[in-house]
């Protein structure tokens, strides 16, 4: 597996990861095509996004993107057949190095898979707000100033 920086070029593979990983989860929550995920790409690495991909023979199976200004781990998915390899914790470490002075994170309370990875690797829940889509539960790693 290698980490690097994104490119220009990839956002059709990691719209494809993306859209891939998230439907995997099992949430009844309404789809986001991968349209819409290829149009976000763009737009949120230029208003705030730092991305770092896992790349294994060639293939895009892993992404994390940071909001550094809001010391936010912003995205973080593995694709469904990676899982379990080491490349969430792998991609764990780039925000735990880039974002040294603590980070949050939020997710759906319903993805338990997601919830015991973060919390196996030291997040705390902060709180949970319901929403009309389930709501979202809010953690943190180290003292993020938010």
């Amino acid at each position: 597996m290698n980490l690097r920086p994104y490119e220009p070029g990839d956002e059709a593979a990691l719209a494809e990861l993306w859209f891939e990983s998230w439907s995997s989860i099992g949430l009844e929550q309404p789809v986001v095509t991968k349209a819409v995920l290829i149009a976000r790409v763009p737009r949120d690495l230029a208003e705030r996004w730092e991305i770092t991909v896992a790349e294994s023979n060639g293939r895009l199976v892993g992404f994390l993107a940071l909001a550094p200004s809001e010391q936010r781990l912003d995205q973080l998915f593995i694709a469904p057949d990676a899982q379990g390899l080491g490349i969430g914790g792998a991609l764990f470490d780039v925000a735990r190095r880039r974002l040294p002075n603590g980070f949050w994170l939020a997710t759906q309370p319903d993805n338990q898979r997601a919830r015991a990875f973060y919390e196996r690797l030291g997040m705390k829940i902060d709180r949970l707000e319901p929403g009309p889509a389930g709501g979202r539960v809010f953690y943190t790693f180290g003292q993020p100033g938010r």
